[in-house]
């Protein structure tokens, strides 16, 4: 049986020596460095591909765990897409491309696998992070990514008037 379907890969790979294999979605979340991943454990996530994902939490803010989830995501490979990024007081949300060559098994048509980063504040200086792949339309202007981090930020002027409370007393 086994060599049957050794046999059936090794054939349908020299009939297509471009075959990409696509990888489990939990396999490539546990090759994904120890600096983005500690204290992080394995979970369901319903709407995930592959209905897994990673997480936990983390005394730091959302400012400091970005920027130690892109120092050590793109040194592997991954590309942020700077345009699906938005961080505010509250915590943050980024989407990576894969590395080249790393497909994930799971994705839909139509569609492409992303690593998604979540993280919310929790209180002060404690953060949960999420991590898990997602599908996404692909983006139709690649150049896109390669914006500056000082034009990936979103504004945020929202000012908010507040009436102070009645005092019926």
């Amino acid at each position: 049986m086994i060599r049957q379907k050794l046999l059936a890969l090794a054939i349908a790979a020299a009939a297509s020596p471009l075959a990409v294999f696509a990888a489990p979605p939990a396999k490539v979340l546990s090759e994904l460095p120890s600096s983005a991943t500690w204290s992080l454990s394995p979970m369901f996530m319903a709407n995930a591909i592959g209905q897994t994902g990673l997480n936990g939490q983390r005394d730091t803010t959302p400012e400091k765990l970005l920027n130690q989830l892109r120092q050590s995501l793109e040194k592997a490979g991954y590309s942020e897409q700077p345009i699906r990024t938005t961080v505010g007081a509250w915590g943050f949300s980024a989407t990576w491309a894969t590395p080249d060559g790393v497909e994930i098994d799971g994705t839909n048509s139509g569609q492409q696998a992303v690593l998604v980063t979540q993280a919310t504040a929790i209180a002060q200086g404690k953060v949960n992070l999420n991590i898990r792949f997602d599908g996404v339309a692909p983006m139709q202007n690649q150049g896109s990514q390669t914006q500056t981090k000082q034009e990936s930020k979103p504004e945020t002027n929202i000012n908010i008037n507040i009436p102070s409370p009645r005092r019926f007393f």
